[in-house]
């Protein structure tokens, strides 16, 4: 476990958070609008830092073993179903329910039921991103769209590694893959921005092979001079994180389908980079018990946050519970945080464990079998 990495992931996580708290009148709350436009609607960003720290994080735990036949692809494979599939089938059975509770809802959900259920088969078997309609990509539990892409992300993980670890002359010239990005963008139409280069897997993916190609980058130890003391560790983490508090100052400037990705690739290239070598007094501070914890329950927070804040809402339209947003937005904070502890202990984890001996053990298994670490680390993200 990589603990700076694992608490990061809970604060990327709160900007998933700030960005979904669309509730907020914003002639009542000028100031909310403010940071709404200045920060918390950037969050989506969020997801962009998981994928690249997914593919670091799993580049690090499996790239060698693979690549040894340590670990088949079919183990490999088992691992990353049993780490997301069990929290995100519980979310979607959730998100239909509160779907055909809310009267508004259910009627659109009977409207046209077998629409409504190949949605919700498409989300059960995490392909509804592959879908270019918001229709399925953000039918049920909207945030789930980010794990169809990690999914997919998953299954090309070990044939990425194949292609471009084993053949060194692509991993060189991999670098116009990233520079096509931004040139691909450029004219790309506009209407189609979101649920093309946003959403979709096969452009998204870019992200996860530059976290590929970042631990590349960290395993040949290129500038691991500078990590050596603790106080160069720590030069290098602030260098990390003002130039992403740069970076990200200056994003009202860059139009959006440039934050997608590629505008921050380079500043949370660094910040995974310099916090991965967990040396500094920053890392110091992100290894503490409570953020490491925070961080472990972000998979959960990501999936049921939103639920969460549907029920929340809607029930204090109904009710008038709480009149101040400020104070609302606490209540759905503070259920979301225990709802996560609560699923990541009793749900995740047990049924990640329970999955992963039930293959062990199967005639599936590969024999003898080599069980890879779980990567601690690792987001399944998101918004």
């Amino acid at each position: 476990m990589i603990k700076p990495l694992t608490s990061l992931r809970f604060l990327f996580a709160l900007m998933v958070f700030g960005d979904h708290l669309q509730f907020f009148d914003f002639a009542q709350y000028p100031q909310f609008k403010e940071w709404h436009y200045s920060v918390i609607g950037e969050g989506f960003i969020g997801v962009s830092f998981f994928f690249i720290l997914s593919g670091f994080i799993l580049s690090l735990n499996y790239d060698d073993r693979l690549l040894s036949r340590k670990v088949s692809f079919r183990e490999f494979w088992v691992a990353r179903i049993a780490r997301v599939y069990p929290l995100h089938l519980l979310t979607l059975l959730l998100a239909l329910v509160l779907e055909i509770a809310n009267t508004e809802q259910a009627s659109d959900f009977f409207a046209d039921p077998a629409a409504s259920v190949v949605a919700f088969l498409a989300n059960a078997a995490l392909i509804h991103s592959f879908v270019p309609d918001p229709n399925y990509f953000f039918a049920y539990n909207a945030p789930s769209w980010s794990i169809s892409d990690e999914m997919f992300f998953y299954f090309a993980f070990p044939f990425i590694i194949l292609l471009f670890i084993r053949n060194k002359a692509l991993l060189r010239y991999s670098f116009l893959l990233f520079l096509a990005i931004p040139a691909f963008m450029y004219f790309s139409p506009g209407q189609g921005h979101h649920k093309y280069l946003y959403i979709n897997p096969f452009f998204r993916i870019v992200d996860f092979v530059l976290g590929i190609f970042l631990h590349q980058v960290y395993k040949a130890g290129y500038l691991g001079r500078l990590y050596r003391s603790r106080a160069g560790a720590t030069a290098m983490e602030l260098l990390s994180v003002g130039a992403f508090v740069a970076v990200f100052h200056y994003h009202n400037y860059v139009p959006v389908v440039y934050r997608y990705s590629c505008y921050y690739w380079v500043p949370m290239a660094l910040v995974i980079f310099s916090f991965a070598h967990s040396r500094g007094y920053i890392s110091a501070l992100l290894s503490g018990k409570a953020l490491v914890l925070l961080g472990e329950i972000s998979f959960s927070f990501y999936l049921i946050h939103q639920l969460v804040i549907r029920y929340v809402v809607s029930r204090n339209d109904v009710y008038d519970f709480v009149e101040d947003s400020y104070v609302l937005t606490g209540v759905i904070f503070v259920i979301s945080l225990g709802l996560s502890y609560l699923l990541h202990k009793y749900v995740e984890i047990p049924c990640n464990r329970y999955l992963k001996e039930k293959y062990r053990h199967s005639r599936f298994a590969a024999a003898p079998t080599v069980e890879a670490p779980t990567a601690a680390a690792e987001p399944v993200p998101t918004a």
